[in-house]
């Protein structure tokens, strides 16, 4: 009889140690956020002809009267997804309690995997739409940009941003600046 017990205090004393809850910030100040923003979560690379994909803009340029967006797709994961993501790859913060419980968890909810570090150069619809993100008095918003205005932002604080790229029929349509706390 006390075998068929041992098998089953192993398991409930094993799942217990293997917690993957997240753990919240109770001491930090919500920030303010607009109510239609979440956070999109891209879980594959399906590029082609027609697609919505994250990515960081590496160089944006004219050539001959035409804007080029040289795009580094990325996976842009939050909540479950991304810490199960982090922890595949040693990145997720580890907090064991006295229990010993293990609760793991990402930094602001969000994790980013570029596993195919490949640029891809696209023609830039002249109808495409840019949308950026600021911090305005109200709190944050979003404004609409033109090529060259994102063109004159520093490259290397560009670079470290992720975008939303929409594409079709082999053209950027969309480039939506990802918001990340």
């Amino acid at each position: 009889m006390k075998l068929l017990f041992l098998p089953a205090t192993l398991l409930l004393s094993f799942s217990a140690c293997t917690s993957t809850e997240r753990e919240t910030a109770s001491n930090q100040t919500p920030e303010t956020l607009p109510p239609n923003l979440l956070a999109e979560v891209s879980t594959t690379e399906t590029v082609g002809e027609t697609g919505r994909n994250h990515g960081y803009i590496r160089r944006l340029y004219q050539q001959k009267g035409q804007y080029y967006v040289t795009v580094d797709y990325i996976q842009f994961l939050s909540g479950e997804a991304a810490v199960a993501a982090a922890r595949r790859r040693g990145d997720a913060a580890v907090d064991v309690k006295a229990n010993g419980d293990t609760t793991y968890s990402v930094f602001n909810d969000y994790y980013i995997v570029n596993e195919q570090p490949r640029l891809r150069t696209l023609r830039l619809s002249p109808a495409a739409t840019i949308t950026l993100w600021r911090s305005a008095e109200t709190g944050l918003e979003q404004y609409p940009a033109t090529p060259a205005q994102l063109q004159e932002k520093d490259p290397q604080a560009l670079e470290l941003s992720p975008f939303i790229i929409e594409t079709r029929r082999g053209q950027a349509i969309s480039l939506s600046q990802q918001y990340v706390p």
